[in-house]
């Protein structure tokens, strides 16, 4: 049971990443409607590019965990059958 809530806590970890870049997104494209000043923009797109890796290096690790869960899931489906 442990190892099920230590699984859903990343879930969780990675959601929150995954959020955070839709928010930078957002607020990127809200800065762009109102000022097109060049540092705001480029600060903008700077941010969206880290949360863009920050997304990929997560997107990564929920593949491992879900393969895990996977995994896990398989072996205790063996064990029953």
């Amino acid at each position: 049971m442990g190892e099920t809530k230590e699984h859903l806590k990343k879930f969780s970890e990675l959601a929150k990443k995954i959020a955070a870049l839709g928010e930078s997104l957002r607020q990127a494209e809200k800065d762009m409607k109102s000022t097109w000043v060049d540092q705001i923009e480029i600060r903008d797109l700077k941010n969206v590019k880290e949360q863009m890796k920050a997304v990929e290096e997560t997107l990564y690790l929920l593949q491992e965990e879900v393969g895990h869960v996977e995994a896990e899931h398989c072996k205790r489906d063996k064990e029953m059958h």
